[in-house]
């Protein structure tokens, strides 16, 4: 595994306080965060070349596509990519079936949860 400084992580979350909030935690714990509010920014960094080997979204992202929507979006583009969904209501993902490269993290969580959750994903 990579060295957490050059692990490059996506998070998609559409609350400007809960998306600071979660990116500084990834940051304490060394990883390099790229931030998009809305489905449809992440789309774009991704399709102009950024390279996250993790994407962490709320599922539930206000106007626009769904986080479930656009991991399903980015993972027909790279399969390998690791996905971690953060949700306040699980129950938006019944019925969903994640493989291995797929996890839900509920809120509210630590940061060192998330971390050792993203550690993990790289590890599969």
């Amino acid at each position: 595994m990579q060295q957490n400084d050059r692990i490059c992580l996506l998070l998609v979350e559409d609350d400007v306080l809960v998306r600071t909030t979660v990116a500084l935690m990834l940051e304490d714990d060394g990883f390099v965060v790229v931030e998009a509010a809305t489905a449809a920014e992440a789309q774009h960094l991704m399709q102009g070349g950024l390279d996250a080997l993790v994407v962490v979204t709320d599922v539930d992202l206000g106007a626009g596509p769904s986080g479930t929507e656009l991991a399903d979006q980015l993972r027909s583009q790279r399969p390998d990519l690791a996905i971690i969904f953060i949700t306040g209501r699980t129950a938006s993902l019944a019925g969903r079936r994640p493989d291995f490269r797929e996890a839900i993290l509920p809120k509210p969580f630590e940061g060192s949860e998330l971390s050792q959750l993203v550690r993990r994903m790289l590890l599969q």
